[in-house]
């Protein structure tokens, strides 16, 4: 996968995450990046405020920089596909999510940052 942050080199030792709890998603974007996510073996639970991601055995995180107000992690599936963790000490609990656009479907990439 060609994406720009797959460049960026880890700073820490990989460890393994089973779990990752978010904020809930935009609504439009939940189907989509469940298809994503068992696309790669891991699946989405969705609640009220929150969506807790479950990956697959095997897949690791790794920290990218040393940051003051958030931690930064890529997390790495067993068949390669890598997600991004934004973690804030100011809201303790949740982490943020980054997906890369190229793995959604062409009406998200247009909303959302290609096309526009």
């Amino acid at each position: 996968m060609g994406d720009s942050l797959s460049v960026m080199q880890g700073i820490g030792p990989e460890e393994e995450i089973t779990t990752l709890r978010s904020a809930r998603f935009f609504e439009e974007l939940i189907e989509p990046i469940r298809q994503i996510l068992e696309k790669h073996g891991a699946s989405l639970a969705v609640f009220k405020q929150e969506c807790v991601i479950t990956f697959p055995a095997g897949t690791v995180k790794q920290r990218l920089y040393l940051v003051v107000l958030t931690d930064r992690y890529r997390v790495t599936f067993p068949d390669g596909y890598s997600l991004y963790e934004y973690t804030s000490i100011r809201v303790e609990g949740y982490s943020s999510v980054l997906f890369l656009l190229d793995e959604f479907p062409l009406w998200v990439q247009h909303a959302y940052g290609r096309g526009n």
